[in-house]
């Protein structure tokens, strides 16, 4: 932690002239406008986003060197000193009228080619050896990043990055950790809204908090509590920028502004570098939950799954969902023979490995039984205990796809998200088949601010995008206190919205024009083919 500071700091006088910490000479405000060194700047950042994205798709991927690969990585860090270049960069971006890319097209291909390797440990292994090499040093590579960092700084374009605070002196007293949050919102009767930090020093004092720092989206920062494949459901949001301390350990000093058993937000915050007068909480501490397995790394290739013998039947039960919009929720099981049944069911049974997936994610199976008026199913828990009474199941028995199906037709599902008072997202799915064996994929959405809003802000705005086999497109209009604005975007990138397909057993096969394919569960739902289940839900025919 202090080699992170000292770095931090050393950098910072750069940016910001540090007191006591003696500057170099400030670089030319000419740099501001250099498009060339501001690339190097850019550069030198994507090395960074796209180490942080491999490093989560090999943690994803459960590789060995999980641990050791984030050590290096937060090492790597701190030795180019790239905490601060990465605030900087990250304010250019949300400086109006921004037009670089976002990171997503980085991050995503590169995530989708680790996640894809066949040789996934090797790979992610090697990583050791490229943050110790010059293919991986920003300083050599990008020369004029810091300088343009500075300049960018010293003509205001940015704001300096902050500085962490530190602690003073020896603190004293228990550190909570994340599992141990519902225990504390227990103790104090659920625990308690958002407060201004003034309300929460003065009502609830200070408090002393110990986890990993995590990147949670663009700008959010979280301490959690990791070990292996499990982690705490609870949280720590902090409300500071984290950006120096992400993937490190670290205890802080601040005020809980909200409670809740699911998570608190830590404000006022400052670095406990002096742990000497720290003891742990007495508070009990919640087990740690198993994280989601990626589909990846319980999914074989079609026909190497389950096999139809092993199989007595697929469900499906759904229902409406009104919380916060409108939705049709579904869940899909497979029932086994031997009295297992799987419940996240996101791909053909003949593509579930069913041996990893016992052994990865126990608490995702359960059992089942036929009652007296209908299937009974008993859960079980992150270890493959029964977890709880047998409940009935109100599921039906779906039957696959005839060979050699054809369909003619458009199938669609829509849904609501948010309020008419507050704004919201309205959606829709669609997917038209043809006799002839061809799809088309097809998307809509609009989006509205709400009539609170308007009413209270005179402010409107709205968005729409569609996208189908011919493009897609988007427009958004905005007026504010009757001032009004429209933007709009268009991309011919039909070809991966259409193509071929076939149906087989309970998968559906799509074969697009862009040249890549899909392989979905997939059934009938309703009589005459009204009804068809692809991907993750149902769609209904529309005549």
């Amino acid at each position: 932690m202090d080699a992170m500071n000292a770095g931090f700091r050393c950098l910072a006088a750069i940016l910001l002239g540090v007191a006591g910490v003696p500057a170099p000479a400030a670089p030319p405000p000419s740099l501001a406008t250099d498009r060339a060194a501001i690339g190097e700047l850019i550069s030198a950042v994507s090395l960074d986003v796209m180490s942080e994205a491999t490093l989560q798709a090999c943690t994803d991927m459960g590789v060995a060197s999980a641990d050791r690969l984030r050590e290096a990585w937060v090492a790597w860090r701190q030795r180019h000193q790239i905490a601060p270049l990465r605030q900087v960069v990250q304010g250019l971006r949300e400086r109006g009228g921004s037009k670089l890319p976002p990171w997503s097209d980085l991050t995503g291909p590169l995530r989708e080619r680790v996640l894809a390797d066949p040789r996934v440990e090797a790979t992610c292994s090697a990583l050791l050896q490229d943050w110790q090499g010059p293919g991986m040093d920003p300083t050599t590579l990008y020369p004029r990043a810091r300088a343009v960092a500075a300049a960018l700084v010293q003509v205001k374009v940015v704001s300096a990055p902050a500085l962490p605070a530190v602690a003073a002196g020896t603190v004293r007293g228990p550190v909570l950790r994340p599992s141990q949050v519902p225990a504390l919102a227990a103790q104090q009767q659920g625990g308690w809204g958002t407060q201004s930090v003034e309300d929460a020093r003065r009502e609830h004092g200070l408090v002393l908090v110990k986890g990993r720092v995590a990147r949670r989206g663009r700008d959010d920062f979280q301490l959690i509590e990791a070990q292996g494949d499990r982690e705490s459901a609870a949280y720590i949001r902090l409300e500071i920028d984290a950006e120096p301390w992400v993937g490190q350990e670290v205890v802080l000093r601040g005020v809980f502004t909200a409670l809740r058993d699911y998570g608190a937000t830590l404000a006022d915050v400052q670095l406990v570098n002096d742990a000497a007068g720290l003891v742990p909480s007495p508070l009990p501490a919640a087990p740690l939950a198993r994280r989601e397995v990626l589909l990846q790394r319980v999914m074989v290739a079609p026909g190497k799954g389950l096999k139809p013998a092993d199989l007595t039947a697929v469900v499906l039960h759904g229902k409406g969902n009104y919380n916060n919009g409108s939705s049709w929720d579904e869940d899909v099981r497979f029932l086994l023979r031997d009295g297992s049944c799987y419940r996240r069911s996101e791909m053909p049974p003949d593509q579930l490995d069913v041996a990893a997936s016992r052994r990865l994610e126990p608490q995702q199976w359960c059992r089942w039984r036929q009652g007296p008026k209908g299937y009974e199913a008993q859960d079980q828990d992150d270890d493959g205990r029964p977890a709880g009474d047998w409940t009935p199941l109100p599921h039906r028995a779906m039957t696959p796809w005839a060979p050699g199906t054809a369909v003619d037709g458009y199938f669609s599902r829509s849904r609501f998200d948010g309020s008419l008072a507050f704004g919201g997202i309205s959606s829709t799915q669609g997917l038209r088949l043809t006799r002839d064996g061809r799809f088309e994929r097809s998307h809509h959405a609009l989006g509205t601010s709400g009539t609170v809003a308007g009413a209270l802000n005179n402010t409107v705005i709205g968005s729409t995008s569609h996208a189908d086999g011919r493009g897609s497109s988007s427009a958004t209009t905005a007026n504010v206190g009757g001032v009004g604005a429209a933007t709009r975007q268009q991309q011919d990138d039909g070809a991966s919205r259409r193509g071929r397909y076939r149906f087989e057993g309970y998968a559906v096969v799509l074969d697009y024009d862009d040249g890549h394919q899909e392989r979905l569960l997939s059934f009938p739902t309703r009589a005459g083919l009204r009804g068809l289940y692809v991907g993750s839900g149902s769609l209904s025919a529309k005549d």
